[in-house]
């Protein structure tokens, strides 16, 4: 049994009010020249599609895989995640989307940015809904700064990569890591610790 109705143009311009009753029980999929042209759906089963990003996102997929690992280390560490001064951004929040710039080598910031604004797996990674606005692009780049500072975050992002993905990696071919960027962080810091010795 089919989950929606469908109903052609000319039948649409004839029964418009039937069909809009009718929408309220179930999706209707309106036909224009024969193809699927518009959906009409209910106020709730619209809000209902908003809310689920998860439900976007295949099962099976490598991310929603490795996720309880993720969070397992994120747990034994998480003493490592305090806020620094003035974020806005939750710690663990950046922490994971720092991961995502990593495992899909996401070249920059602004690109990150625009990433979470449409793409529904990083969405549904970092946690945001389908409805949530973004954070805008100064306070993520300050917030990323700021706990890129944190040189026990930088240690937690990499206890993380090497823990949960880099076994990985030879498996699921849709990563692509950023080590040179992982680098770049860590380096930040044991250059400061040479520094101040």
């Amino acid at each position: 049994m089919e989950r929606y109705s469908k109903v052609g143009m000319q039948e649409l311009d004839q029964r418009l009010s039937k069909i809009v009753e009718a929408a309220r029980k179930k999706p209707v999929s309106v036909y224009r020249y024969g193809a699927p042209w518009v959906w009409i759906v209910s106020q709730d089963d619209w809000q209902g599609a908003l809310k689920e990003v998860s439900s976007y996102i295949p099962a099976g997929h490598s991310l929603v895989l490795l996720r309880p690992q993720i969070d397992e280390v994120f747990e034994q560490h998480h003493d490592l995640l305090q806020a620094e001064p003035g974020m806005l951004i939750a710690p663990r929040t950046v922490v994971q989307i720092l991961l995502l710039q990593l495992l899909y080598s996401v070249p920059s910031e602004q690109q990150l940015h625009e990433q979470l604004n449409y793409n529904l797996l990083f969405r549904w990674f970092v946690g945001l809904d389908l409805n949530q606005k973004v954070w805008g692009i100064h306070v993520l780049q300050r917030d990323i700064d700021s706990l890129l500072s944190n040189p026990r975050a930088v240690q937690l992002i990499q206890t993380i990569i090497g823990e949960v993905f880099c076994g990985a990696l030879l498996h699921m071919p849709e990563f692509s890591l950023n080590f040179a960027l992982l680098h770049t962080w860590l380096a930040r810091h044991s250059q400061l610790s040479t520094t101040r010795n």
